[in-house]
Parts: C-alpha cells; sequence; structure tokens
C-alpha cells in the first residue's frame, strides 16, 4: 500500500517495528516523500512518538498491524499468545485510531481504513482468539462510522481471505515449510490485490464511502473452505 500510494505522490509516514524492512519498501518509492518511523503500534508512548514526526498533519491512516499466533483449540491455547493478538490486532488498531482521528477532524476531514479479515465475519476452529479479535475491529469500524458520519471522515473496512504475505509465517513461528503448506495448491490474493482495492475506495469522490471489502481468492470459498489442484 505505501508503493501504491508513493506512485501516487503521497507523502507518506510508514511505521514498523523493523527498520530494514522499512528502508526495503522506502527504496521502492521513487515518487513521494517518505518518512520512516521505527516503533512498535503496542508502544504506549506511540501518540508521542507519531505526533513528533507528523506534527499532528496527517490526511489517511491505513490501519492495517495484526497477526495470528498458533492453531490450536482453546484448551490447548497459550494464553501469551493470545494476549499478543489482543494486544496488536485490538489494543493498538483501537490506540492508532485514537492518536489520529482527532488530527483528522481538525484538519476537517480526511479517511481511515481498518485493515480486518473474513475472520471477522466467520469463525473456525483453532482460530477463536484470532477471529475474536476481527470480529471486534469489525463492530469497532462500524460504530466508528456511525459517530464520523456527516464529518467528513470516511471509515472503511477491507476484509481479506488467503494472501500470501508473512502472516502465516508469522502465525506458524518461523516454521516456513508449514507456512507454505498453506498456499500449496491454491493461488492465493497478495499485498498488490490489496492495495489495488484499498486505492480504489481511497480515489472514490468524498461522498461516497466503500464501507467494507469482502475479498477471497477465487480457489477460496470460506475460511474452510479451499480448492486446491494436485502438486
Amino acid at each position: 500500500m505505501a508503493i501504491a500510494m508513493g506512485e501516487k505522490g503521497y507523502e507518506l509516514f510508514l511505521v514498523a517495528r523493523r527498520k530494514d524492512k522499512l528502508e526495503e519498501v522506502a527504496s521502492e518509492i521513487k515518487n513521494a516523500k517518505v518518512h520512516l518511523i521505527v516503533a512498535d503500534v503496542n508502544d504506549p508512548k506511540l501518540s508521542e512518538i507519531i505526533s513528533k514526526h507528523t506534527n499532528d498533519d496527517l490526511d489517511i491512516l491505513i490501519n492495517n498491524a495484526g497477526l495470528a499466533l498458533g492453531r490450536e483449540k482453546v484448551e490447548l491455547g497459550k494464553f501469551e499468545d493470545w494476549q499478543q493478538m489482543i494486544d496488536t490486532n485490538i489494543t493498538a488498531n483501537f490506540r492508532m485510531v485514537n492518536i489520529v482521528l482527532p488530527m483528522l477532524l481538525k484538519k476537517g476531514g480526511g479517511d481511515i481504513i481498518n485493515l480486518c479479515s473474513i475472520a471477522g465475519h466467520y469463525t473456525y476452529s483453532g482460530g477463536a482468539v484470532y477471529c475474536a479479535t476481527k470480529h471486534a475491529v469489525l463492530a469497532f469500524t462500524r460504530a466508528l462510522r456511525e459517530e464520523t458520519a456527516g464529518r467528513n471522515i470516511r471509515v472503511m473496512q477491507i476484509s481479506p481471505g488467503m494472501v500470501d504475505t508473512e502472516f502465516s509465517t508469522v502465525r506458524f513461528k518461523g516454521d516456513a515449510k508449514t507456512a507454505e503448506s498453506v498456499y500449496a495448491g491454491m493461488t492465493p490474493l497478495v499485498g498488490e490485490d490489496i492495495a489495488r482495492m484499498m486505492m480504489f475506495m481511497l480515489e472514490q469522490p468524498r461522498h461516497v464511502v466503500i464501507d467494507e471489502i469482502i475479498t477471497m481468492p477465487q480457489d477460496q470459498g470460506s475460511p474452510t473452505t479451499v480448492h486446491r489442484r494436485s502438486v
């Protein structure tokens, strides 16, 4: 998404924990001014960090931090994994909106896109806590849309199915073989697909709000229904 927005000339403030990843993305952006903010969205001082770099001057929030950890059923789940998902997927997501929304209102308008998941609409065995966090994002986004109606704030959400990113590698804690098996025999979405849809949301006339896009690869029918060709 940063690369897609950079191609349109947006000035970008990119927030992530890993400086090397930020620099890698920035190196691919040629037509825009890019500011790198090395920070963890779970840092309680995030508001001060963001304000220091942006001078409270933002127009758009792409709120995409999130992760899943493990596929154990509840009785075998690790509470520390649950806590990390809750902290990142819920608390940090909500905190980021709390930081940026006052900036947008002060300027007289802006856009927020929350990255959710089809797990915000459906549940599946082995994903109880992850699904719960994404249901929370869905509810939060809908309530925020109600609160900001008529204030020139467009609150939007995109809920993807299977996207080939670091998601599965993180979920299986670096087990590359297991992560690769998630996408075996099928064609998943990729990050560029999601970015293209989000740019479509942003480029609508101001009076048009794409409340939500739910998107899955053609090979996926639901979180647990995936067509796989022989490999």
